[in-house]
């Protein structure tokens, strides 16, 4: 799928549904496609540049303890206990990288299969 999608599109989490695991590879920023409970099923060749983990390792682990322990808190992490949720804000990566600034947007609906943890670097 060729369209062009963006970081703070409306019905980002629509789109992203509809992606297979290899099609968010293509994504322009960071994606952690999540299961409901925070298994890694698909972390994206973008987000390893940002995070220098690799899928491989990443996948099947728990992303708040296992991957990304600093995300790992009432900012980010917590907030996927809602029903639905949709945020943007600015963050500071420090978990494996040196500390890296960022723009994450935290997205879940009662109607999708997975939950996403995105990342766009800032400039």
């Amino acid at each position: 799928m060729n369209q062009t999608v963006h970081f703070s599109d409306l019905n980002l989490i629509d789109w992203l549904e509809k992606q297979t695991d290899e099609q968010l590879e293509d994504a322009p920023f960071g994606v952690v496609r999540m299961s409901r409970d925070g298994l890694v099923v698909a972390y994206c060749k973008s987000e390893s540049h940002i995070t220098g983990i690799s899928k491989e390792y990443a996948v099947g682990k728990y992303y708040f303890t296992q991957i990304a322990p600093c995300a790992n808190n009432q900012m980010v992490a917590a907030k996927y206990g809602q029903p639905t949720l949709d945020e943007e804000l600015d963050y500071i990566l420090s978990y494996v990288t040196a500390p890296t600034k960022v723009r994450l947007r935290l997205l879940k609906s009662p109607e999708s299969r997975y939950q996403y943890f995105l990342v766009n670097r800032k400039a």
